[in-house]
């Protein structure tokens, strides 16, 4: 399979899932997990629970099925503002918000679906037929619009490229499946039907005179007129009853909410259309969230597209794909990170990699040396996860040595020794940190879930694309989240409840 790309060569269709600017690793290291991007440095978690992702604590509110477990309280958000997940800004600054022209395109919808805030929000099984490709980067372009006119969020995913399509799909199952099993979602909630969300759209015109050509697999249309509405209604979500009541006045189950985005105005209003991305896969064309994304950040900016972007280089092994990631982190290597991402998912990153090189400056290598890395792989939804059992580092002349065994970790430091931790001493050691300052019920609820973290082991997700392997920050950082779902229990959530009506 061909897709869009960086390197001038064959290319593969970019996803920059989830609304925000492209991910650049951080100098001197491995990128630190932040959506869609890599584990801290090192990948593993560290010999203190401190070392355990921090949304592994749910927040008061009603459960979402995005990657941060439990959002802010209430839903849905006012105004339809909840933040998409997925890349997130380079050199570690947040984006600017975009005040204008994304908030108010076709793929407004696209970023709420595929970031996983609104995963309980699929109106009708989609067609089997309507995730094709077009013959032009126009009709592709419409045909995602035509999507929202018809209310059909299964469909609009569907329509995307191929790559985007499958991440939001396969996210959406598995979430679903957990949300079930914690009795936050009824048991017969349906992820191709869930309801709870319709999106309308009426006067769409795109000027395709003006549709910019930016190479051979990209295209940006120009959306000048119409008008998209937004209409919410909470009591259409498969909420489990305990859980409606836990909520209360937090969930208004007797009134929708609507919001109507109206394009011809905002285009007047910034003096310039609306950019909606189609790239070309195996010579169809599909709308791209991604690159409409970058594209929507590249004109606020006031930026233009690379003429050529960096080619895609993935490994012959899951394994070595993670363990040349790693090498070229510590190498401070950010054009041999950016090729080891796939080109299906992660290619608008290669189409913006000389932008983005220009963008962080010169990178300073670490002088760290990866002496070893021993991993574990196994299948996971969508690819492989590897997972570390063995590493050795040497900075500074000192090495260090982190060791997995079962569900304990130890760590080799010079000057201290060898300190070990075990999935079943979290709680015990949580109790004696927090001590009076932490309920004993969230004492109870963290370790567990921290333990569970240990026991399945933290690693990044690989994917083959065209017989070669490469890491995937999306389906990583999903699987980490996933991972954080799947150590809770329902009387965890019971415990949380209770916890709240305090």
């Amino acid at each position: 399979m061909s897709y869009p790309g960086g390197g001038g060569g064959q290319w593969q269709p970019q996803n920059n899932p989830y609304g925000q600017q492209p991910q650049q690793p951080q100098q001197g290291g491995y990128p630190q997990q932040q959506p869609g991007g890599y584990p801290q440095q090192g990948g593993y978690p560290q010999t203190g629970p401190q070392g355990f992702p921090q949304q592994g604590q749910p927040q008061q509110g009603f459960p979402q099925t995005g990657p941060q477990g439990f959002p802010q309280q209430g839903f849905p958000q006012q105004g339809f503002e909840q933040q998409p997940y997925g890349y997130a800004p380079m050199g570690g600054e947040p984006p600017k918000k975009k005040r204008t022209g994304l908030v108010v395109t076709a793929v407004v919808a696209v970023l709420l679906l595929i970031g996983g805030g609104v995963t309980f929000f699929a109106l009708k099984k989609a067609d089997p037929g309507s995730n094709a490709g077009q013959d032009t980067p126009a009709v592709a372009a419409k045909n995602l619009i035509e999507q929202l006119g018809s209310g059909d969020v299964v469909g609009i995913m569907a329509s995307l490229a191929p790559a985007e399509a499958a991440l939001s799909k396969d996210y959406m199952e598995s979430m679903t499946k957990e949300m079930k099993r914690l009795e936050i979602l009824k048991q017969e909630a349906d992820p191709n039907k869930l309801t709870g969300i319709e999106f309308k759209s009426e006067g769409i015109k795109f000027d395709e005179a003006k549709a910019e050509k930016i190479n051979d697999h990209l295209t940006i249309n120009k959306l000048v007129e119409g008008k998209i509405t937004i209409t919410s209604d909470a009591s259409k979500i498969p909420l489990t009853d305990k859980l409606v009541d836990a909520l209360g006045d937090d969930l208004n189950l007797t009134s929708t909410k609507s919001e109507t985005l109206d394009i011809t105005a905002e285009v007047s209003k910034r003096g310039a259309p609306i950019g909606i991305a189609s790239i070309k896969v195996d010579d169809k064309w599909y709308p791209s969230a991604f690159y409409t994304i970058a594209n929507a950040v590249l004109e606020e900016e006031k930026l233009k597209w690379p003429s050529q972007g960096i080619a895609a280089a993935g490994a012959n092994s899951a394994e070595e794909a993670a363990k040349q990631m790693v090498n070229a982190a510590l190498d401070a290597d950010l054009t041999k990170v950016i090729a080891l991402l796939p080109p299906d998912e992660a290619g608008v990153l290669q189409d913006l990699g000389p932008l983005l090189l220009d963008e962080a400056g010169p990178q300073k290598p670490t002088g760290a040396k990866l002496n070893a890395l021993e991993t574990d792989v196994k299948d996971v939804t969508g690819g492989k996860q590897v997972t570390i059992k063995k590493l050795s580092i040497t900075a500074e002349g000192e090495t260090v040595t982190i060791t997995r065994e079962g569900d304990c970790y130890a760590a080799d430091v010079p000057g201290q020794g060898s300190q070990k931790l075990c999935a079943d001493e979290i709680t015990q050691l949580l109790q004696q940190q927090g001590g009076a300052k932490i309920p004993a019920e969230a004492v109870e609820v963290i370790g567990r879930v921290a333990g569970s973290i240990m026991k399945t082991g933290v690693g990044v997700v690989t994917t083959e694309v065209d017989g070669k392997w490469y890491v995937s920050p999306v389906r990583s950082y999903y699987e980490l989240a996933l991972t954080l779902f799947r150590g809770f229990e329902p009387k965890d959530v019971d415990a949380l409840i209770e916890l709240m009506k305090k």
